[in-house]
């Protein structure tokens, strides 16, 4: 298995304890979950949506923007480009973000 293989499995892994830590109402362990694989360039919008969700209930809307707009770099530069999923994820980052800094701007 490759490194990049491992840290992918420890970054799925994060997403499903993170998951199961929810529905537990256990959000502060769960925030730390998403926010390592959001540190880590994770390259599935998991970590990005769910904290987007928790950050906007808490009123933490710089840690919205800054989620977002981590994710807009990792969908535009980092996922590989012929991923089918990759524009429209990206699209609807770029729309969250706008919507997000013209309520709270």
């Amino acid at each position: 298995m490759s490194t990049n293989d491992k840290l992918f499995e420890r970054q799925v892994d994060r997403n499903l304890k993170g998951i199961k830590l929810e529905r537990e109402g256990k959000m502060e362990e769960a925030i730390l979950l998403y926010e390592a694989n959001v540190s880590e360039c994770f390259e599935g919008n998991h970590p990005y949506d769910r904290l987007r969700t928790i950050y906007n209930r808490l009123n933490r809307y710089k840690d919205v923007i800054r989620v977002l707009e981590q994710a807009i770099y990792v969908f535009d530069a980092k996922v590989n480009k012929l991923r089918a999923d990759r524009l429209p994820k990206l699209t609807k980052f770029i729309d969250q973000l706008e919507k997000t800094k013209n309520k709270y701007s």
